[in-house]
């Protein structure tokens, strides 16, 4: 396996009450299309489909994402995709994102989830603290950028290097029409 495939699949997973609190935070409504991207176990997916309407988690890792579908196999709001978060197509309708997403990957998602053709309305992103006061000073285009909850390293297994926080992004501007 190259150091790429093994820095994407870098994983610190979320413990399941820390999960709850981020999901509970993002006030996720029934009517809402989520994707939970890089969404490992679950810890994130599974709060979320007693929450959203409609959830997409999406895990590169075959092992990982194998054991979600068939722990989410009864969750018929809940489909399970096989895939990189960098190239999958994301939704054409309005979508939000609460993902727990691989450090190393967080810059190329943030700027992917926020480009002019992306339908998001909101992500409420776990990442290391530095990023998240990155774009609280420079915020995407069109889009706020917030602090949300500090979620500290022992809130993971295993605990990153330091504290992380949630970034919460905000569409200003309205969204382009699809032709």
């Amino acid at each position: 396996m190259s150091g790429s495939g093994q820095r994407r699949w870098g994983w610190h997973q979320l413990r399941s009450g820390w999960a709850e609190r981020v999901v509970a935070a993002a006030q996720v409504r029934g009517h809402d299309l989520v994707l939970d991207l890089g969404a490992g176990s679950g810890a994130l997916t599974r709060p979320l489909a007693g929450a959203a309407g409609r959830v997409l988690a999406v895990e590169l890792h075959p092992g990982r994402s194998r054991a979600l579908r068939a722990a989410m196999a009864d969750e018929h709001a809940v489909s399970v995709r096989d895939g990189d978060v960098l190239t999958m197509p994301l939704p054409g309708r309005r979508f939000r994102v609460v993902a727990n997403p691989p450090y190393a990957i967080g810059a190329q998602l943030v700027r992917r989830l926020t480009s002019r053709s992306s339908a998001m309305v909101r992500a409420d992103l776990v990442l290391p603290r530095w990023m998240v006061h990155r774009y609280l000073n420079s915020p995407p285009r069109g889009f706020t950028a917030a602090a949300g909850l500090h979620v500290p390293a022992s809130a993971f297994r295993p605990a990153p290097r330091s504290d992380s926080a949630v970034l919460v992004l905000r569409r200003t501007r309205p969204m382009r029409r699809r032709r």
